[in-house]
């Protein structure tokens, strides 16, 4: 299976019809059907290692607030397997947790896999390892892909809240964006994980771009799953609401 990295950006792209969630709907089309999908989302940041499982259908997280109704009432109902969630838990040693999908999950799988019937499991982000461990344990899921498992890292390569512009989706990105999401690109397609893992000595602009760092881990465990044999696609190249960068990665 290909691996991939998306930026999901703001909740409200589930309500809309534009660049991004049409990018995600063609590249769903193109993508074989995986057995499984692990997602590792930026939501799921916490104090440990789990992968998460339910009982039958993954409940659908709304972990956002203060938006229109109609967004609280879609969901997505992917079915789990403990099956697969335990050999995912016991290849890296860590522990199942009963749990949902959050919307950093959910969401860009209502457009990749509208019809929500492939098993869906969640990584959670350990916020105390040091970014090189990241990578390491992108590096024990690689396996997955030839098991057919998608590995899906979700978060945004510029993510500042504080700058954001929610009033405008196509508003103009400041220089500071443009930079980091040049920086962040032109490491990863060079597979210079050195940079990825050490980027906060090496660019100069990426705290303004991630004033906390979760919204970028994903990124780090993809860049583990990254096969010698994978050909590097940069892919939704493009801004939203000025300081958002939705730009993915599939590795194939």
């Amino acid at each position: 299976m290909p691996a991939l990295f998306l930026g999901h950006g703001s909740p409200l792209n589930l309500l809309l019809d534009n660049t991004f969630t049409q990018g995600l709907s063609e590249l769903g089309e193109q993508l074989p059907r995986p057995k499984a999908i692990l997602v590792i989302s930026a939501h799921w940041y916490t104090d440990a290692t789990q992968v998460s499982f339910s009982r039958d259908v993954n409940e659908t997280i709304y972990d956002f607030y203060g938006f229109p109704k109609a967004l609280y009432d879609l969901s997505y109902q992917a079915p789990s397997d403990k099956t697969y969630a335990t050999k995912i838990a016991n290849l890296l040693h860590v522990p199942l947790v009963e749990r949902g999908l959050d919307h950093g999950a959910w969401m860009p799988l209502h457009f990749l896999y509208p019809k929500a019937d492939i098993p869906t499991f969640q990584l959670s982000i350990n916020k105390n390892l040091p970014l090189s461990l990241h990578v390491k344990i992108g590096e024990q899921l690689q396996s997955l892909r030839d098991e057919g498992v998608l590995i899906i890292g979700s978060g945004n390569i510029t993510h500042n809240l504080g700058q954001v512009d929610f009033y405008n989706i196509d508003a103009t990105p400041p220089l500071w964006a443009l930079n980091v999401d040049a920086f962040i690109a032109k490491a990863f397609e060079t597979r210079d994980i050195e940079h990825l893992v050490n980027i906060q000595q090496y660019c100069d602009e990426f705290p303004m771009a991630h004033p906390y760092i979760d919204h970028y881990l994903p990124l780090l465990y993809v860049a583990g799953a990254l096969k010698k044999e994978d050909t590097i696609t940069s892919i939704l190249q493009f801004f939203q609401n000025g300081s958002l960068s939705m730009r993915g990665f599939i590795l194939r």
